[in-house]
């Protein structure tokens, strides 16, 4: 393991750190990482660690794993406020859309060299550092090991490629059971525990507090579909050739919410619909859309899509079509709806893809003939009703996940 981090730290992070440099130039989202990554020191220097009884270090890559740890964070700051919570990012999209009120500090991870790992946790000296899912940093977890930091995975998938890393953690939590197993035969561990996906318990919170919501009673009696996290990708395969279709006919609404909202994105929508002399309404607050009378709805904002599904009866959720891969499915189908979306799910969602396929609440298509199979049979009301309520289910049943971490976390 010294030698792998030696040459890490002498070879692979000087020529990661150059081309970040490089790329800054050029990037705005890299650039902003950048100059978060210098400033994190000073943050972390400022820290008032002595007014904690401990201290917690959360790490995500993003806001979508931040997203499988928040319900996490809640708990453990209700169940003791003297626990100082610092969470750091990789993304930009973590760093500037979590405002937490249970998070006391916020900041980029710092540059992954040994010395600034060592560095930055001898000056928190935090008691255990959470890690999600597979964004590792081995320069970070080598010296929390080192300092004899408690080290814990949630939301854990297994790759080979991931087993130096495994190795590395003190608990890990599996999402599944196919994980748990391979994590179990290739890692001499104790503190293996398949408990599932703790973003599940936040998305079921989260939807109990939603203003507008379609009455589960009406979801047989309306179709309304929702485009969600639309890619380029997505609008040619899927909804360019939709609009064009007679499936339009079927829908009372259509909701469609790009990946970015960037004029690009607005301008492209707007475009497309004014060329087939579609009606349609631009919001940028969350709002009941069933009040307005255009049938095409395009939102402008961030911030709300998971309430929009309590809305919808039917989710079309991008990425599927693109490298990145399918984004959040589990937000539309805690809300009852049936799933479709594009044929690359081998990312973060993958075990709540082949969840939901198996259930027969979601469904991968690889071209826009398959999404009309699936559309016209979600048009049969016996379908939809037992795929609505099989979704609601799923999430309901793989539920639970940060009750069981806190057990395991301070037995």
């Amino acid at each position: 393991m010294m030698v792998l981090i030696f040459l890490y730290n002498l070879v692979a992070l000087p020529i990661i750190f150059l081309l970040s440099i490089i790329f800054s130039i050029f990037n705005t989202k890299i650039r902003k990482g950048l100059i978060g990554r210098f400033n994190s020191f000073s943050a972390l220097k400022s820290f008032p660690t002595n007014k904690f009884s401990q201290i917690y270090w959360f790490h995500c890559a993003s806001f979508g794993e931040y997203q499988q740890v928040e319900t996490l964070i809640e708990q453990i700051k209700k169940r003791d406020q003297g626990i100082g919570i610092i969470t750091s990012f990789f993304s930009s999209s973590g760093f500037e859309n979590v405002n937490d009120r249970n998070i006391d500090m916020k900041i980029y991870l710092p540059f992954d060299f040994i010395f600034s790992s060592f560095k930055a946790l001898r000056t928190i000296k935090p008691s255990k550092i959470f890690f999600t899912s597979s964004d590792f940093w081995p320069s970070f977890l080598f010296a929390a090991n080192q300092l004899n930091i408690t080290t814990v995975l949630t939301s854990a998938r297994y790759r080979k490629s991931y087993n130096i890393f495994l190795k590395m953690f003190n608990k890990i939590f599996c999402v599944s059971d196919n994980d748990y197993h391979q994590i179990k035969k290739n890692i001499s561990n104790d503190e293996i525990y398949k408990i599932g996906n703790p973003r599940y318990d936040r998305i079921l919170n989260n939807l109990e507090n939603v203003e507008y919501k379609l009455d589960s009673s009406r979801k047989d009696e309306v179709n309304i579909l929702i485009f969600a996290s639309m890619w380029d990708e997505d609008n040619k395969m899927i909804f360019e050739k939709f609009i064009n279709s007679p499936l339009v006919n079927h829908f009372e609404k259509v909701i469609i919410v790009p990946h970015e909202v960037t004029n690009s994105y607005l301008n492209y929508y707007c475009s497309v619909l004014k060329d087939n002399d579609f009606s349609f309404k631009k919001i940028n607050q969350y709002q009941n859309f069933n009040k307005f009378e255009e049938k095409y709805i395009i939102i402008n904002k961030v911030g709300f899509l998971s309430k929009l599904y309590a809305q919808s009866t039917v989710a079309y959720v991008g990425g599927g079509f693109s490298k990145s891969g399918i984004h959040n499915i589990i937000e539309p189908a805690a809300a009852s709806n049936p799933v479709i979306f594009g044929a690359n799910f081998m990312n973060s969602n993958e075990s709540d893809a082949e969840g939901l396929i198996d259930v027969l609440g979601g469904f991968s298509v690889d071209s826009y003939e398959i999404f009309t199979e699936k559309i016209n049979w979600l048009l049969d009301k016996n379908n939809y009703n037992n795929s609505s309520k099989n979704c609601k289910s799923f999430v309901a049943e793989n539920s639970g996940a940060t009750k069981e971490i806190l057990q395991k976390l301070y037995e």
